[in-house]
């Protein structure tokens, strides 16, 4: 079955109801070429009736991401902020969304053209948005996933990862259940429970996250898996000096290779 993208839901927000749309890519055909992720399924959650773009600039992006503390819109000068470009990834998916070129399919489709390739839960988006039968259905063991909705979005657990900014939320997320994703500062130091994101610069770049496998939430109470931090790789790494930073810790951590 060839299904190079599909529509998996067109609904309300579960944040705050207004229109959005989920969206697999690279179901077959041509995979992504992030060199961290690797050539995973990705999926796009975002407002179905705004450009990316301007979702952001007006503040529309709260449907998709919530309270998420990297929002442009939220995040304090200087502080750590979203990666990802929406004028890039986020902005080709809407526009062909707009042309219709992605049809409606169920996640059992998209699971077997998949043909077990592991898929992204929230490229750009948080999966906390969607309902949680989504992902559910997605939910192929290799999976990566993130929510920042993790006070309220325990529905997600066995899926995704806690996005945690501080050890102090760290801390409270992993009471409340949850396995985390820590952004770190470059001089901040590992939580005795944590280790460095193999596919990182850090962490050496063993691997990439779609055979990694780490970042797929908690899928049985008995799991004592580490838990997972990365230092801060956004647009403002680079401005804040943590980009040099990181590199001379991926330096240290990796016996000066």
């Amino acid at each position: 079955m060839k299904l190079r993208g599909a529509v998996l839901y067109d609904g309300p927000s579960l944040l705050d109801g207004a229109p959005i749309v989920v969206i697999a890519t690279g179901v077959t055909g041509a995979k992504s070429a992030n060199s961290k992720t690797g050539g995973m399924v990705q999926t796009y959650i975002m407002r179905s009736d705004v450009h990316p773009v301007e979702a952001v600039k007006a503040g529309d992006d709260a449907s998709i991401c919530g309270d998420c503390p990297l929002r442009p819109m939220k995040a304090e000068k200087g502080d750590p902020r979203c990666y990802v470009n929406k004028g890039f990834g986020p902005s080709a998916v809407y526009r062909g969304h707009q042309r219709g070129i992605y049809p409606a399919a169920t996640t059992e489709e998209v699971r077997t053209a998949a043909d077990g390739r592991p898929i992204r839960f929230g490229t750009y988006g948080d999966p906390a948005a969607a309902p949680a039968e989504v992902w559910q259905g997605l939910a192929a063991p290799g999976r990566t996933g993130y929510t920042h909705q993790w006070r309220t979005a325990n529905v997600l657990q066995s899926l995704v990862m806690a996005s945690v900014g501080t050890e102090d939320e760290a801390r409270q997320a992993q009471a409340d259940g949850w396995r985390t994703f820590r952004v770190r500062g470059p001089l901040d130091p590992l939580m005795p429970n944590e280790i460095a994101c193999p596919a990182s610069e850090e962490g050496g770049r063993k691997t990439q996250c779609e055979s990694c496998g780490l970042c797929n939430g908690r899928p049985t109470e008995n799991d004592r898996r580490k838990n997972i931090a990365i230092i801060d790789h956004g647009p403002t790494a680079a401005r804040t000096g943590n980009a040099a930073d990181a590199r001379m810790e991926s330096f240290n951590l990796n016996g000066g290779k």
